[in-house]
């Protein structure tokens, strides 16, 4: 029974204090804790005193829970036990918070121990997979940061695995390309579109050094314990882009080869053909400017006796003025050695042009012998040597220690003459008055002589290039050039067991290569 309570309990439990006189500790303690009392009182009686914490209910029903001191004291002349008691709510909250918060972490950190263990084994599972695959496999997070970088990947793009990782997959994108494709290929990797996902496609890619280089590459997208990744499998396209540029180039060059062939073939017939009937042409033509002289010295005697027969024969004389009158004599006299000077340069070109013709045919069983390439390039630039004086054009020579080379010495000499003479005519084709420079060079490089000559001229047309080497095509002015100096010196070359190369920029320079076996086969 409880004899008295202080104000505080009044407030703490919601009764007042006569309220409180009525009632026993039975009817504020909450029943669990009620159950307990004998237990309590057994010990307060043989101790003394008790420390505890309980729970009572207060008259709106909340249940409280306290601490309670208690003691024996005497109060009106009899035993009675003093407690005294203290709302611990807010202890109680805030021990229940903490430890709500410590079994919190325990999870959280028990999960996140369970995570790690399960991404470390992914990331060893998966790490044993890539390290010994020959393809490059570079992984990356959603935010574009590089995860993994497998020996294949350092082998292609020149990075280590410690430099790279955790850098944004741009680096890897040539700088042209990474906006326009970053967000589009991210969308399509996230939503597994099929456009992009698992598709192979060709791409660029960039070395650490900066080089450019052609790719093939398969992506795919993955969650590696719960994180999505993105994963690129690569393949190093240079070599494969070399050997494809290669064989189209030996593809060409064969069909060239077949080409010029078939042309020389025609070209024999062709220059037979015109030949005979081009003999007759010049025989005659030299007939006639033998006798023209005397022809004209006749008619000269005829003219000085004009007075003394216009008494004799007046109308004969007349005839002959009509008919001088209506030739215009002294026109025709005049000009009748011009004419005959560009018919016999007319005929002296079609005779070249068949000379070339068969050039370009001909299977000569010329004798391979041993020679200086020196020896042949001055033996080519004694001919060119003083158009080149005239023009300002500077000559700028590089001869490589090289060995004797087996050749047909006047073959390779028209040749290099040929190439030489075709720069002096690009050069004067500019119109500067300052002239420019051909430069030639020979080194020696794999049991191969590689010859060299370049200008600075007005270049060639990029769609000319292909066509260079058919008889009959060319870039100079119409009469200018016949179109088949090229093509024999394709066909000597090639004789050779050797080839012949050419590129240019257009208003800065052509460079030809010429390369040339060392031993004859």
């Amino acid at each position: 029974r409880i004899l008295d309570a202080n104000p505080a309990a009044s407030r703490m439990l919601g009764y007042s204090r006569d309220e409180l006189l009525t009632m026993t500790t039975h009817d504020i303690d909450e029943p669990e804790f009620a159950a307990g009392f004998r237990e309590r009182l057994k010990r307060q009686l043989s101790e003394g005193h008790l420390s505890c914490e309980g729970r009572h209910r207060a008259k709106d029903g909340r249940i409280i829970p306290v601490d309670i001191n208690t003691s024996t004291i005497f109060f009106d002349g009899a035993r009675a036990v003093l407690a005294v008691i203290r709302d611990i709510t807010e202890r109680k909250a805030l021990e229940d918070t903490r430890r709500q918060f410590a079994l919190a972490q325990m999870q959280s950190a028990r999960a996140l121990e369970a995570k790690n263990r399960a991404l470390t084994e992914s990331e060893a599972l998966y790490r044993q997979l890539t390290e010994g695959c020959l393809d490059a496999v570079v992984v990356a997070d959603r935010q574009g940061r590089i995860t993994l970088f497998n020996p294949a990947a350092e082998k292609v793009f020149g990075y280590r695995a410690d430099e790279i990782l955790g850098q944004p997959i741009a680096r890897l994108i040539p700088g042209e390309f990474r906006e326009g494709r970053r967000d589009g290929l991210q969308h399509g990797l996230e939503t597994r579109d099929p456009d992009v996902v698992g598709k192979t496609v060709q791409v660029r890619g960039v070395r650490k050094s900066g080089e450019e280089l052609p790719l093939e590459l398969s992506l795919s997208a993955v969650e590696l314990a719960g994180e999505l990744q993105f994963i690129g499998s690569i393949r190093d396209q240079t070599e494969r882009m070399q050997q494809r540029a290669e064989r189209q180039r030996m593809q060409a060059m064969l069909a060239q080869t077949e080409k010029l062939a078939s042309i020389g073939l025609l070209s024999a017939g062709v220059a037979h053909e015109i030949n005979n009937p081009l003999a007759y042409v010049a025989n005659n033509l030299a007939v006639i400017e033998r006798d023209l002289k005397s022809v004209l010295e006749m008619i000269a005697l005829y003219e000085s006796a004009c007075e003394p027969l216009a008494a004799a024969v007046p109308d004969v004389l007349a005839r002959i003025d009509a008919l001088s009158d209506d030739l215009d004599w002294p026109y025709v006299r005049d000009n009748l050695g011009i004419i005959l000077d560009r018919t016999r340069e007319g005929v002296q070109r079609i005779a070249h042009i068949v000379q070339s013709l068969r050039s370009l045919a001909r299977r000569s069983p010329h004798k391979f012998e041993s020679a200086a390439i020196a020896d042949l390039f001055e033996s080519a630039l004694e001919m060119v040597r003083g158009r080149m004086k005239n023009n300002q054009i500077e000559l700028v020579v590089e001869h490589g220690q090289l060995p004797r080379v087996d050749c047909v010495p006047s073959q390779i000499s028209q040749v290099i003459l040929n190439l030489l003479i075709n720069a002096v005519q690009a050069i004067e084709s500019t119109g500067r008055k300052e002239g420019g420079t051909i430069r030639f060079s020979s080194r020696c490089e794999g049991g191969e002589v590689i010859l060299c000559i370049s200008d600075n001229g007005c270049g060639i047309e990029p769609e000319s290039l292909p066509h260079l080497f058919d008889p009959f095509f060319t870039t100079k002015a119409v009469g200018e050039g016949t179109g088949l100096g090229l093509s024999i010196s394709h066909g000597i070359i090639t004789g050779h067991g050797g080839r012949i190369e050419v590129e240019s920029r257009p208003g800065e320079e052509t460079r030809f290569r010429i390369i040339l076996p060392l031993k004859s086969s």
